[in-house]
């Protein structure tokens, strides 16, 4: 027999529901740079990232329709994944607030005529938009990824995204026997 629902009062297929089932599904933190047509660099936090495929090299990141970075991010046809250090939600956090300076004091640099986070990421992908594919109220953006770069935190963990929170990993390497 099942047991019963930890919360009776939420229907089975409201929102509330549906967010509460997605917040149990980890995800890695990333933010993903472009730049404006007049060379600016443009970004927001995504934990909507998945391997996609291995020959060719495919991953996929889920944008919101109304991201102010999606028509960028188009128009350029390219994009680098800066995939978060276990250090990173303070970058993680700048990026997600539509308000913010996002780039303004923070560390980062022009690589491929992408912005780059390499100071606080592990790895960075640098990306050719292969397909925009409409999926409800966000775009699927599928990318090749062109390049593989180490960052400065290479090593120093992995950023989570858990349960409405942010989870620092620490690197496998870390881990001791019998850990």
């Amino acid at each position: 027999m099942p047991a019963a629902s930890p919360d009776q009062t939420l229907a089975p297929h409201s929102d509330a529901a549906f967010l509460d089932a997605m917040s149990a599904l980890a995800g890695g933190v990333c933010v993903v740079t472009t730049t404006t047509p007049d060379g600016r660099p443009a970004g927001f936090t995504s934990t909507a990232v998945m391997s996609l495929s291995r020959d060719p090299r495919l991953l996929a990141i889920g944008v919101g329709r109304h991201s102010r970075t999606l028509p960028f991010l188009l128009e350029s046809g390219r994009f680098a994944l800066n995939v978060l250090h276990a250090g990173g939600e303070d970058v993680s956090r700048r990026f997600a607030d539509s308000g913010a300076d996002r780039f303004g004091d923070l560390d980062w640099e022009q690589a491929d005529d992408l912005p780059l986070l390499g100071g606080h990421s592990s790895h960075m992908m640098v990306c050719r938009v292969e397909q925009d594919v409409p999926a409800g109220d966000h775009r699927l953006i599928i990318g090749l990824v062109e390049k593989v770069l180490p960052g400065l935190g290479h090593g120093a963990g992995s950023l989570v995204y858990l349960g409405r929170d942010y989870h620092p990993l620490r690197h496998p390497a870390e881990f001791g026997a019998g850990s």
